[in-house]
């Protein structure tokens, strides 16, 4: 059975999306994000993330194996940081694709250039 605990080689401030992403098999970055955009957009998600921070145990093992492919900002398709490049690798799609969405929502919502920004900030960069 496997449970879920707080990471202790993949955190930023806690550990607590690190031990989300190592439970769900996901890249921790994705769990970020969406953190992220609920702190941001809601201002719930900093309450959910304290009670998770103290109900959710740390991780009893440090050498955790993760089977994850890691979302990052591209070096080589980049126009401004990477990050329609970094998605288009990570979803397999072309990053044109991205590109319209974004601009799409910046019109449209206006949201795009607030998400574009969360995402900057919240992935990190290729190596």
């Amino acid at each position: 059975m496997r449970y879920l605990h707080r990471s202790q080689t993949n955190k930023k401030i806690a550990g607590v999306c690190g031990g989300f992403g190592e439970y769900f098999d996901l890249d921790p970055s994705i769990i970020r994000i969406i953190w992220l955009s609920t702190v941001l957009l809601g201002g719930t998600g900093a309450l959910i993330y304290l009670i998770c921070w103290l109900v959710i145990p740390l991780s009893p093992e440090q050498n955790v194996v993760t089977t994850f492919h890691p979302l990052i900002r591209s070096k080589n398709n980049r126009i401004i940081a990477g990050v329609c490049g970094g998605l288009g690798e990570y979803f397999q799609i072309d990053p044109v694709i991205f590109r319209l969405a974004f601009i799409v929502a910046v019109l449209a919502l206006g949201m795009g250039i607030l998400l574009y920004i969360i995402l900057w900030i919240s992935v990190p960069s290729e190596k």
